[in-house]
C-alpha cells in the first residue's frame, strides 16, 4: 500500500461545495489495521491499489489505497470506525460522473455503492431506492411504473445517492422537490432518517447532506402517463446529446452557473473554446465542458480549469466556482 498519508476528511462524493481531498501523513501501521480488518471483517469486497480511472467518467486517476464495496449497512459502519480509530481518510465515490482525481491517487480508502445498494421499489406513488442506483436506472424504474417527477433528470450521470448531495437537475425541476426523507451515516457514525423538513436543497447544494454516508431515500412521485414520460426522457436526452460532448469523457459541467450568466457562452467570448492541453481540451461543442480527447491526465485538466477562471475573472470579473470534486490532490488545486 502506498502508506504515509492521509486526511481527517470523511465525505460524500457529490457535495455542492468545491470539495477536495488532500494528502497527509498516515500513522505508522494503519495499513495493516486496515488489512486486518478487510480480511477478517469485511463482507462486501476490497480492491487494493485500485485505478480510480477505472471508476470515473474522465478516465483519469492513479491508485487508491483501497477501494471498497460495502455489502451492507453493518460493512459501511464498521468500516468507517475501523478508518476513523487508524486515522484513515475514506471518500464516498458514485460513479465517478463529478470528480478529478489525481494523477498520484488517493492515500485512503474509497467507499462505493454501486455494487450493492441498488435496489429500488415503489408503494403507490412513493419509491424506496437505495443510493447506489444509477440515477438513469431510477429515471427508467419510475417511467416503466407511470410515476413522474424525475422524467426530466434522463441523461445525468451519475447515482441517486450523488443527484441528492448536489441536488442535480435541470430548468424543469431538481431532485430535492421530490425527496421525503433520506436515511444516512452522520458524522457521529450514528444511523440518521432525515425528514425532507430538515433539508435545504438549493441551487446545486443540499448543506445538510455533506459529509454523510446518504444510503437510501424515499421519494414522492406523481401519477402520469407511461408514453408521455417516454416522450419526455427521450427528449431531454436528445437535447443533451445535441448540446454536450457526449462522445468524450468529461465530468459534465465544470463550473456552476453564475447569477444570469452562462459559462460555456463567457468561455467562448473569451476566446478558449477548443483549447488544448495534453490531451485535454476545452470542448467544441460546449465551451462549459472540458473534455479527455483520449490520455489526458489529471494535471491537464486542472491546467483548463485554472486557465478559464483565470481569463473569466479578468474579462469578466466572475470568481468561477467548480461543480466538480478533486479528490487526492496534496493542496487546493484551484
Amino acid at each position: 500500500m502506498h502508506s504515509g498519508s492521509f486526511c481527517l476528511l470523511v465525505t460524500i462524493l457529490s457535495c455542492s461545495q468545491t470539495i477536495f481531498i488532500i494528502n497527509m501523513k498516515r500513522p505508522p501501521g494503519s495499513d495493516q489495521s486496515l488489512s486486518d480488518f478487510f480480511a477478517k471483517y469485511l463482507h462486501g469486497d476490497c480492491l487494493p491499489d485500485e485505478p480510480l480511472s477505472r471508476h470515473t467518467s474522465y478516465r483519469v486517476g492513479g491508485p487508491a489505497d483501497y477501494f471498497v464495496y460495502p455489502r451492507d449497512r453493518d460493512d459501511i459502519l464498521r468500516l468507517l470506525t475501523v478508518c476513523r480509530r487508524s486515522a484513515t481518510p475514506t471518500f464516498f465515490l458514485g460513479d465517478g460522473a463529478n470528480v478529478l482525481a489525481a494523477d498520484e491517487g488517493f492515500r485512503g480508502v474509497v467507499i462505493c455503492l454501486t455494487k450493492y445498494f441498488t435496489s429500488i421499489s415503489h408503494n403507490g406513488l412513493e419509491v424506496l431506492a437505495e443510493c447506489g442506483v444509477p440515477l438513469e436506472k431510477a429515471v427508467r424504474y419510475c417511467e416503466q411504473h407511470s410515476l413522474g417527477g424525475i422524467e426530466y433528470h434522463a441523461g445525468i450521470p451519475g447515482t441517486l445517492g450523488g443527484a441528492l448531495t448536489m441536488n442535480a437537475g435541470t430548468d424543469k425541476g431538481e431532485i430535492g422537490g421530490r425527496v421525503v426523507w433520506v436515511e444516512l451515516i452522520d458524522e457521529t457514525l450514528e444511523l440518521v432518517t432525515m425528514p425532507r423538513e430538515e433539508i435545504f436543497f438549493g441551487y446545486r447544494s443540499a448543506p445538510q447532506l455533506q459529509g454523510k454516508a446518504l444510503l437510501r431515500c424515499k421519494l414522492s412521485m406523481l401519477p402520469a402517463d407511461f408514453e408521455i414520460l417516454r416522450q419526455r426522457r427521450e427528449s431531454q436526452v436528445a437535447r443533451r446529446s445535441a448540446r454536450q460532448p457526449v462522445e468524450y469523457p468529461s465530468c459534465g459541467s465544470v463550473f456552476k452557473r453564475p447569477p444570469g450568466r452562462f459559462v460555456g457562452q463567457m468561455v467562448e467570448a473569451s476566446g478558449l473554446k477548443g483549447t488544448r492541453h495534453g490531451d485535454a481540451m476545452i470542448s467544441q461543442k460546449h465551451a462549459g465542458f472540458i473534455v479527455n480527447m483520449g490520455t489526458a491526465s489529471a494535471g491537464d485538466i486542472l491546467h483548463l480549469i485554472r486557465l478559464i477562471k483565470t481569463q473569466i475573472k479578468h474579462r469578466y470579473g466572475v470568481d468561477l466556482e467548480c461543480e466538480l470534486k478533486f479528490l487526492g490532490f496534496n493542496a487546493y488545486p484551484v
